[in-house]
Order: C-alpha cells, then structure tokens, then sequence
C-alpha cells in the first residue's frame, strides 16, 4: 500500500512542475517582518537549503538578496534554474560552500528532512558573523465545510489513514517549531523570533488533488490506492462543494542570528 522511497527528499522531483505550479508561495512580508525583528539591515547573500523549485529563494528575490540555491533533486533544480536561481545539485550534508559564507541562510519546508546531528551546525558555519537564518513553513487547513467533508471522503477511502513517515517527518506539526528553535538556540543563534502571516487561496478540485498529488504522505501511497483516493476526492468535491476548496494558510517563520 506504500511506497518507502517517498520518504527520501528527492521523492518530489517525480512531480516537479505540479509542486512548482500548485504549492504555496511564501509571502514576502513574512520574510520581511522577521528580517525586520531581526535588525533590518539592506539585502545581501542567501543560501537557500534545500531550494526545491526555487519558491522561497524567488521570495528572497522580491527583497533584493542575491540567491544561491543547494537542492538534492535535479529534476527540481531544473525548475529552480528556469526561475533564474542558482542551484547547486546535491545534499545540503554533503555539499562544500568553497569557503563562501552568506549573509542569510535560508530553508523553506525542508529543515525536517535534513540531518538532525548536522543541520544547525553546519548553517552556522556557511553564515558570516552576525548573519541571520530564517527557517519558513506553509501550514494549510481548510474552511469548516471542506475540512469535514475530507474527512468524510478520508475515512471512507482510507480507513486507515494517511502513512506517517519514518521518523515523523511528513507529519510536521507548528508545534515542532519550537523544537527547532530550541535547537538554534542551542547551537548559538540568538534574538530568536517567529512571525505568522495568515493568507487565504481557492484552487479547483482538480487543481487541490494534484496538489496533494505532491505531497510525501500521498506520494508513499501505492500508485492505484493514491488514484483511487484522490478520484474520490475531486468527484465528492465536484458534487458537494461546487468543484472547489477554500484553503486557509499560516506562513510561519523562526528567525535568528548568528554569534558575532
């Protein structure tokens, strides 16, 4: 009923360009707003872990960084590189920044998938002294109405429910950002903040289904169990909801600086 592989970081690359088209974007202002809490200062060198198709580095962009993108998956370095990102293909662990060091590091939905032992001590090292890193999430629920009719359609096609992962990592939660906060903390960043900016999107059935299409929990379904579902998902959306769904987000951003 599963497929183990989707617990690799590079199970998204299969689906690269519905990830870039269907999932959320990182609003700007957040960003901003926890540069801001952060001291402010004018736009300098990124390095943005884990660049996936480029979403937070074309953010970091709009305010005027100078982006360097490491990514484990060609196929969605591929995508980054056509936004115009510079993406260097491999593992964040494994990879050498030449003696370079940034004046942001940066990673969008990714940090739960990067080595636990490794993660904060080697992005200290890659920053320049009193540099910031910004660690950035989209949380998705939905409006009353469709979160109860998923619910329905969930517990009739999947009694089951969703797999949850190896270690948890496709069942991130808000909560664990307080975890990886503690962990900055402990690896000596400092002025440690979070910001929340809350935002709305309306996407088709169709659209919504390969969205989730894209995501570690479906892609660990077995090819017919995930089509199966996600038919089940548009044709209930089709009949019930008008062919659409109201997704409610929250951008959550920890933020701090590097010793210096």
């Amino acid at each position: 009923m599963t497929d183990q592989a989707a617990w690799a970081p590079t199970s998204f690359g299969a689906r690269a360009h519905d990830y870039d088209r269907l999932r959320p974007d990182y609003p700007a202002e957040a960003l901003a707003e926890t540069l801001a809490a952060l001291g402010g200062g004018p736009p300098g060198t990124a390095l943005d872990i884990g660049c996936g198709t480029g979403k937070l580095g074309a953010a970091l962009t709009t305010l005027g960084h100078e982006v360097t993108g490491v990514e484990p998956d060609a196929r969605m370095a591929e995508v980054a590189s056509a936004r115009g990102l510079a993406v260097e293909v491999g593992t964040f662990e494994a990879w050498d920044p030449g003696g370079r060091r940034f004046d942001m590091v940066a990673c969008g939905q990714a940090w739960h998938w990067l080595s636990t032992g490794e993660r904060a001590v080697k992005a200290a090292r890659c920053l320049r002294a009193g540099g910031r890193i910004l660690l950035a999430w989209n949380f998705g629920s939905y409006e009353p109405d469709g979160a109860a009719l998923l619910g329905r359609v969930y517990a009739s096609a999947l009694p089951g429910g969703l797999p949850t992962g190896s270690g948890g990592r496709a069942s991130l939660s808000e909560s664990d950002l307080d975890g990886y906060a503690e962990e900055l903390r402990s690896h000596g960043f400092r002025q440690l903040t979070r910001t929340a900016v809350p935002w709305r999107t309306v996407l088709t059935s169709r659209q919504f289904c390969a969205l989730l299409a894209t995501e570690s929990r479906h892609l660990a379904l077995s090819e017919p169990v995930r089509r199966r579902l996600l038919n089940e998902v548009t044709a209930r959306l089709d009949a019930e909801a008008g062919g659409e769904i109201h997704m409610v987000y929250r951008c959550l951003v920890v933020g701090a600086s590097a010793a210096g």
